[in-house]
């Protein structure tokens, strides 16, 4: 969020413009920004590296994103001690929120044989880190290892973007203000589910790398493991830091449903997704996740 607002305040300074709006969406930017050094405080947005921001519209109630070659920092300073004092909690969403961005920087329509690279290295250090540093802040090993993670995830999805998951994300954190990586958590494996017909194949790909082992059978049933394994991680945070794996339990109430709906099939990430996703199947999904 420090690192998108910063952006954002870029972009107005130098433009010169008391609008911000008028620049919202993709290369609505048109001058080079003042110089820019990211320093990011956790191991999950990957913003010090990415094209992309995305700051919260207060009078609309949603997430707006700006997207834009000129939005990469001139300097990004990755240091572990950064992050070493983060809460157990945030630590966990903003770890998840990297591990979604390399997987649907990994199976959404982007998909390069560059963003396919850096999204399997920080799927690698994410499964092998975050857990470690939810348990022990300290580690600073183990919070390096999510430093690099993050970043690679973000320079992943920069290379292929992301889809639904995030469109759910943007919508349930601008209706009902859900923190971004919380969100994430939540939506990831409903969105790989709904992304089955289309991608099972391409999604069985990453279950050697988020279960840690080479998994039996066709592409379906290593598809669905991989699913599994982001359930199960899921579940892991939660038990040990309190992590929600649940709308309800991130604060949503039933009322929310058909609104963050709206907002999901109208966000920007959906172009990306192999799937179609209607506003009745937001719902349902949004259902799911309560």
């Amino acid at each position: 969020s420090s690192m998108d607002t910063a952006k954002c305040a870029n972009i107005v300074v130098t433009e010169g413009t008391t609008d911000l709006m008028q620049f919202q969406g993709a290369d609505r930017v048109n001058k080079d920004l003042q110089p820019f050094i990211a320093v990011p405080t956790t191991a999950g947005t990957g913003s010090e590296v990415t094209l992309v921001a995305v700051v919260y519209n207060v009078d609309a109630k949603e997430k707006m994103a700006f997207t834009s070659d000129k939005l990469y920092p001139k300097v990004a300073i990755i240091d572990p001690r950064m992050t070493q004092t983060l809460p157990p909690q945030i630590t966990a969403a903003t770890g998840m929120d990297a591990l979604t961005h390399a997987c649907e920087a990994y199976y959404c329509l982007g998909k390069n044989p560059v963003s396919d690279s850096l999204a399997l290295t920080a799927i690698k250090l994410i499964t092998a880190n975050l857990v470690k540093c939810v348990k022990d802040g300290g580690d600073v090993d183990a919070r390096m290892n999510m430093a690099n993670g993050a970043l690679i995830a973000g320079m992943a999805f920069s290379n292929s973007m992301v889809g639904m998951v995030h469109s759910l994300a943007h919508a349930a954190g601008g209706a009902c203000h859900v923190p971004h990586g919380t969100a994430n958590n939540i939506f990831l494996p409903f969105g790989m589910e709904h992304n089955l017909t289309k991608r099972a194949d391409i999604i069985a790909e990453l279950a050697p790398y988020l279960c840690g082992s080479n998994v039996p059978g066709n592409s379906l049933v290593k598809a669905r493991a991989a699913i599994d394994a982001v359930r199960n991680l899921s579940k892991h945070l939660k038990q040990i830091c309190g992590l929600p794996t649940t709308l309800k339990e991130a604060g949503v109430t039933a009322d929310k449903i058909e609104e963050i709906a709206k907002l999901a099939i109208n966000d920007g990430s959906l172009i990306y997704n192999p799937e179609e996703m209607t506003f009745d199947e937001a719902v349902e999904i949004i259902k799911k996740a309560m």
